[in-house]
């Protein structure tokens, strides 16, 4: 079973609790603090990845320089996207401080997407979730082969 978590977040000192949580969890977390290099290593080690941890705000990199990312506030919406053409099928749980509902609004039909609020979930309780989704992907890939 593939145990790679792919976080994406250019906040490196608050998500370091994140990381160490899921490390515990038994995940090996793969860090990419921008849309960039998640994109890079999406394309070249998709298949090691379980589950993707997204952040929304973030500078929009050399991919949506040319995009109005609303300067950073909604990158990770279009980096959403982009992964998604390559794992469709792949578990995404969005770690996020954005309140505004219409930014939020983007995500809610998304399939495999869900959102989280950074203030409301300490870390062990995120990599519970992390946890519990993957298992939930890896049973409904395994009645898919059967």
């Amino acid at each position: 079973m593939r145990k790679t978590v792919l976080l994406i977040d250019d906040d490196r000192l608050p998500i370091e609790y994140y990381v160490r949580a899921l490390e515990q969890k038994g995940f090996e977390v793969k860090q990419c603090f921008g849309p960039d290099s998640a994109l890079e290593f999406a394309a070249k080690k998709l298949s090691e990845i379980c589950a993707i941890v997204l952040d929304i705000m973030m500078p929009p990199g050399r991919k949506y320089e040319s995009i109005d990312t609303h300067e950073g506030l909604i990158t990770g919406l279009f980096l959403l996207d982009s992964l998604r053409r390559h794992c469709p099928d792949m578990p995404v749980v969005v770690l996020t401080n954005v309140r505004n509902p219409k930014t939020l609004d983007k995500l809610k039909d998304k399939p495999l997407v869900e959102i989280v609020q950074k203030m409301d979930y300490p870390p062990f309780e995120f990599a519970d979730l992390v946890d519990k989704r993957v298992r939930e992907s890896n049973h409904m890939d395994a009645a898919k082969e059967s």
